[in-house]
């Protein structure tokens, strides 16, 4: 399945670890123990790389099954090219680990609130988060070196093989994205399109017109009027001070019911048209940049937004994303190379299921 392909391919450096536990082994992959808990976080992963393509799947009566059989077909992908590297002694210099060590710790230079780190403190955020999950500098070194044999077996076996697109190739691929993107309505989802529909929502983040936005909220509680009142009249006040020209970020960290934006001065990032709730986005996408919205109501509560930029919607040019087109078929024929290899392997394999719903 694409989505496993496009995952698998990167083998992602990862300090994840999972508990030892009789009663969590789903599986045995050539008597590997194959863990509930990582399956588990296999099935987060891919449901958001959906989620993020078409949010619809998640009323489909099959999307669970669906998701739990290729997060294990993921794992089982995974572990027999991480198998077959350590059986062919693929060879991983001291150099490439430390690279790959920093790799993982670069990850570690923001914290939980967003605050940048300096290297000091990255450094006890990274080991902090080792011991955390139970696992030893050591053990975590080992895992490194795993990922990066494995990596280094796909690019020695299957990179050879990848030929690059033609002309004519990049350009259909062009096209079939700008007709998904000018559809009126919502284009069904399957394993022939999942690619396309992919490309098509990135573009439209990108090339779509956009807003930064931040907001304040003052939470109340649903048919309670005298919570309603309350809320209502500090977010009010709040409006005043921020129209005499109080600081927003510090009246955001302060005030502000959403604790995730507060601690970023009540920033939420760049917003598409579609992303918000229809109340908030009418509002949103009619102020100037700098301007402060009247108090909004929605079902999270009261709102106070700001516009800090906005940006046009610009042409999509297929001069612009030849490049990167051409790139996305590229390991979209990796991928299929990669599937194909990995069905080789499981030939070989003894694959023991112990939970019914793998099989």
């Amino acid at each position: 399945m694409r989505i496993i392909n496009s995952i698998l391919i990167s083998l992602v450096l990862s300090i994840q670890v999972f508990p030892q536990s009789k009663e969590d082994i789903v599986a045995k992959i050539n008597g590997e123990q194959i863990l509930r808990s990582e399956l588990e976080k296999n099935k987060e992963e891919i449901m958001m790389q959906y989620l993020e393509t078409n949010s619809q799947l998640l009323s489909k009566p099959d999307f669970e099954a669906n998701i739990t059989k290729m997060a294990f077909d993921k794992i089982v992908s995974e572990t027999l090219i991480k198998q077959e590297a350590e059986k062919l002694k693929i060879k991983v210099t001291e150099r490439e680990v430390e690279e790959g060590i920093n790799e993982v710790k670069a990850r570690f230079s923001v914290d939980r609130s967003g605050k940048r780190l300096s290297p000091i403190e990255r450094e006890k955020f990274f080991m902090d988060e080792l011991k955390k999950q139970g696992i030893s500098f050591e053990e975590f070194r080992v895992r490194i070196k795993k990922d990066l044999m494995a990596r280094k077996l796909l690019e020695q076996n299957i990179k050879p093989k990848i030929q690059r697109p033609s002309e004519e190739e990049i350009k259909n691929f062009f096209s079939k994205v700008i007709e998904i993107i000018n559809s009126t309505t919502d284009v069904p989802l399957n394993e022939n399109n999942i690619d396309y529909v992919h490309v098509a929502n990135k573009l439209k983040e990108v090339f779509a017109e956009r807003i930064r936005l931040r907001h304040i909220l003052v939470k109340f509680e649903k048919d309670d009027s005298i919570s309603k009142s309350k809320a209502l009249e500090k977010a009010k006040y709040i409006r005043e001070r921020l129209i005499k020209g109080e600081d927003f970020e510090d009246i955001a960290l302060k005030e502000s019911d959403d604790k995730a934006s507060s601690l970023r001065g009540g920033d939420i990032g760049y917003i598409i048209r579609g992303m918000l709730p229809k109340k908030l986005e009418d509002h949103a996408f009619k102020l100037c940049p700098g301007e402060i919205s009247d108090v909004i109501e929605n079902d999270f509560g009261y709102h106070i937004i700001q516009v800090t930029e906005k940006k046009i919607a610009e042409k999509i040019k297929y001069e612009d994303i030849k490049d990167d087109i051409e790139n996305i078929i590229m390991q979209q024929r990796f991928a299929d190379e990669v599937e194909k290899y990995v069905n080789s392997l499981k030939k070989n394999a003894k694959i023991d299921i112990y939970d019914p719903k793998l099989k």
